[in-house]
């Protein structure tokens, strides 16, 4: 297929209980991941995905796209092209949050720029919302798990595989920078909002993988978590291993991803972006 997308179309959670995969679907069927598999899921049928609105609704009745078998979702920009690598953006939501959230934060990122996952934190703080708390140990499996998600989802969707960015707010922030520390390979850089520098023992252990990636640190003068010293701070250890740090300061916070601050994420990936280009090209 190679028209774009329809305008509306946002895709999907399935957390095994709300917006529950369908196994008569004819995108896949769970079983279709199984090991020893060498075929690839049957295309899914773009037109027949139900938007955002429609599946809270539960109008839905085409395929649903399931990557993990717990709470997640995928968003769509408002017209997606089949052809194009699109930039990948994994949102870790703030406290209280939960993985629907990114279909609001990503329209006001951008409305055509990137494709968006998010998974629900590892913390219940509430019926169907959370927190995060990560450890160095708990880093990997949700790498792992990440590494999952993004693999099944280039499956169906167009993903350029050197643009994946983790963005956060508050402790997801701090979970989105702390999974760029431990493995730096696997992700073009991360956007920390509002969130506090992650407690690791040796952040620079994977300096070599560091150079060269992008951090964004954002805070704002009345953010709790984050004091303008301990960004400056932070930023300047990211510096030291290498690593491109931008930093953005904000009169009043505003909820912990207000919408300048989220306007400024996708200034500051297609800045990156650019620059890389233009790079290549010379």
């Amino acid at each position: 297929m190679t028209d774009p997308l329809p305008t509306g179309h946002r895709i999907f959670d399935a957390d095994g209980s709300r917006w529950v995969w369908a196994n008569e679907s004819p995108a896949w069927s769970d079983s279709d991941w199984g090991g020893g598999r060498d075929d690839e899921p049957a295309p899914i049928d773009f037109d027949a995905i139900p938007t955002h609105a429609e599946l809270a609704a539960g109008m839905a009745t085409g395929p649903v796209v399931s990557l993990l078998d717990e709470p997640h979702a995928i968003a769509l920009p408002d017209v997606y092209e089949p052809g194009y690598a699109y930039p990948l953006l994994v949102w870790f939501h703030d406290e209280g949050g939960r993985e629907e959230d990114v279909f609001n934060i990503l329209p006001q990122i951008s409305e055509r720029n990137y494709l968006a996952m998010a998974i629900r934190g590892n913390v219940a703080v509430g019926e169907r919302r959370a927190s995060w708390s990560v450890d160095e140990a708990g880093a990997e499996a949700l790498l792992d798990k990440l590494n999952e998600a993004i693999e099944r989802m280039a499956d169906q969707f167009s993903i350029h595989h050197e643009r994946i960015y983790l963005v956060g707010a508050g402790s997801g922030g701090t979970t989105a920078l702390e999974l760029l520390l431990q493995r730096p390979e696997a992700f073009a850089g991360a956007a920390c909002l509002g969130g506090a520098f992650p407690q690791l023992a040796h952040p620079l252990a994977k300096f070599r993988g560091l150079r060269g990636r992008r951090v964004l640190l954002a805070t704002s003068l009345d953010c709790p978590n984050v004091k303008i010293t301990d960004l400056v701070n932070s930023g300047r250890l990211l510096f030291s291993a290498g690593v491109q740090v931008g930093t953005r300061i904000y009169q009043q916070q505003g909820g912990s991803h207000a919408s300048k601050m989220l306007r400024d994420v996708d200034r500051w990936i297609m800045d990156g972006i650019s620059s890389a280009v233009r790079v290549s090209a010379q």
